[in-house]
């Protein structure tokens, strides 16, 4: 065991003369004083909330002392972004051992509504009697909210991501096409033949194959396992290799068969977007009044020229879309976004898409199977171009493609790139094939496989203790909504796409420019389904909750953005 001279206070001699005195006392025994930084009074180097270019510098400075963070990764609300960022540099870095996430827990109370009405939910700060406090500490509001666990003793998702990341097991790809893999063991104790192992090959989602392994490996070792793998095709599918690592027996704390460490490899070159599938029906349409009417078989659909959207898009006469799609930037802020001030900052796009007006319409066919509607809009409040085309392909699929220019503005950064649609009420069972089962985003999503999940969309939201953004899916293919009949609508993407299918609107859990102590309580469940599909949304960050954006490669920072993807109906 060793000593601290404390935290967030303040270096001088007062601490200079305790470090002797504790050193003259037990010389055997480290002292660890965080406010010393570099100085001499301290045996570890122990910062706050590093930044990765601090962090990165240690690392390569060659120094000897170790860094141990002594708080770091915040975890409040839906964080924890960039995470296995920063732990591929402290596992490359000897000086580098790693820190202590702050924290472990939310504090909160349960907490019940006025008799009559009963329901249950989980109290922070303000609600807990320091209103008055507050008012003087508006800073305050939910910081008590930073776990990695609820209060209510679940697991937020992001636990998942620091679990897959502090693995002692680590998995990378040596030679797949004769199946052998790389297997390092970080145990300081622990051989890997006290584990059982497993490998399964997945085909366009859908598991393939399956296998079971054994590995024989001391503490800090490191070797290379042939596995049985099947033959893989170059046959345009998409394979991947998942492995996994169980225990072998039962303890006090963990059961048998529990998953301690795991990996996806991917195995061949094929591409999911090398090119969409042929489609076969007869399509016809014509124009009347500003109105565009096309048909195929059971399919039909409407486009307004004037107002550039699509509307009554059905199949044997049923519309599952409510809304239609329209450009989506905003998101409901998380906690970290609170810290930088993109409520503040990046405003202007949470209502950009909703005054607008078109500019020029060009209808034309293509491929003597294929109809283009390519409408130019001009988002009004913000004066910028934004184009939307849809394809109609001859079964009457559409093909949305949308694209923005900010190029010559000085407007801030893009909280999110996509669109968004509202869907009726029976459109509950959910399918798709990208990173899950639980939500992830472009900088917290190594912990999530890609594969083909089912679930409800009820299941989809995250309750944090204060409503936030939650629900996105990254690196995802394809996703249906369907009825229990098995109708509904598919959307493909022609890249990878990210989406979000919820009973929540973002105004629902979006509270303005100031959090205002929101709780659970506060939001009420829509019928419908709201909708994301989109290019990306930015990171969440994580490096700290009171300032500290995302990283760069986590952010919307460029002036040109354009996808596609496919909507069908499926009957």
């Amino acid at each position: 065991m060793g000593w601290s001279l404390g935290n967030e206070c303040g270096n001088g001699i007062v601490f200079h003369d305790e470090y002797k005195r504790l050193k003259e006392y037990d010389p055997s025994r480290f002292v660890q004083f965080e406010q010393a930084w570099e100085d001499w009074n301290t045996d570890i180097v122990c910062p706050m909330y590093p930044n990765m270019w601090k962090i990165t510098e240690y690392a390569k400075s060659g120094k000897q002392r170790p860094f141990i963070m002594c708080e770091y990764a915040h975890a409040q609300g839906n964080s924890n972004g960039n995470f296995k960022d920063l732990w591929d540099v402290i596992y490359d870095s000897p000086n580098l051992q790693g820190g202590f996430i702050w924290d472990f827990m939310d504090q909160g109370f349960k907490m019940k509504t006025e008799p009559g009405d009963g329901r249950i939910y989980w109290t922070y700060n303000g609600k807990m009697g320091s209103y008055k406090w507050l008012e003087d500490r508006k800073g305050e509001l939910n910081t008590g909210t930073d776990g990695l666990i609820s209060a209510n003793g679940i697991p937020k998702p992001q636990a998942y991501e620091v679990k897959k990341v502090y693995q002692y097991i680590q998995f990378n790809a040596k030679d797949l096409s004769k199946g052998i893999v790389s297997i390092r063991n970080r145990y300081d104790f622990t051989n890997l033949n006290e584990y059982a192992f497993t490998w399964e090959v997945y085909k366009n989602g859908e598991k393939f194959s399956t296998g079971n392994f054994n590995v024989e490996l001391k503490p800090h070792a490191e070797k290379e396992v042939r596995l049985n793998l099947p033959v893989i095709p170059e046959d345009g599918n998409e394979y991947f290799l998942n492995l996994y690592a169980y225990t072998k027996v039962a303890t006090d704390l963990i059961p048998v068969h529990y998953e301690v460490a795991k990996e996806q490899i991917k195995l061949n070159r094929g591409s999911f977007f090398a090119s969409l599938s042929a489609c076969s029906g007869k399509l016809s349409y014509e124009t009347k009044d500003n109105v565009l009417s096309f048909q195929s078989d059971a399919v039909s659909g409407k486009i307004d020229l004037k107002k550039g959207v699509l509307f009554n898009y059905s199949i044997n006469g049923k519309q599952p879309i409510k809304q239609y799609p329209e450009p989506a930037f905003w998101r409901a802020p998380v906690d970290n976004d609170f810290g930088n001030k993109m409520p503040w900052l990046a405003g202007v796009w949470r209502t950009a898409h909703v005054n607008r007006y078109v500019k020029n319409v060009v209808i034309e066919e293509k491929n003597e199977k294929e109809l283009s509607i390519k409408i130019d809009w001009i988002l009004s409040d913000i004066q910028v171009p934004y184009t939307i085309e849809y394809l109609i392909r001859n079964n009457a699929s559409i093909i949305v493609t949308g694209s923005i220019d900010l190029t010559g503005t000085r407007l801030p950064e893009l909280p999110r790139f996509g669109m968004r649609m509202e869907l009726q009420q029976p459109y509950e069972n959910l399918t798709y094939y990208g990173r899950g089962p639980f939500e992830n985003y472009i900088d917290r999503y190594s912990s999530s496989f890609i594969g083909r999940y089912e679930d409800k969309v009820d299941n989809q939201f995250y309750w944090y203790i204060r409503p936030q953004e939650t629900g996105n899916k990254t690196d995802v293919r394809w996703l249906a909504l369907l009825n229990s009949e098995g109708e509904g609508v598919k959307i493909t993407g022609l890249q990878p796409i990210a989406f979000s299918a919820l009973h929540f609107s973002p105004e629902d859990l979006d509270p303005g420019l100031t959090r205002k102590l929101q709780h659970t309580i506060d939001i009420v469940p829509q019928k419908n389904i709201f909708l994301h599909v989109d290019l990306k949304q930015c990171g969440l960050g994580g490096d700290n909750s009171w300032g500290m954006y995302p990283h760069n490669k986590y952010r919307l920072l460029d002036k040109k953005y354009v996808y596609s993807y496919m909507i069908e109906l499926i009957d």
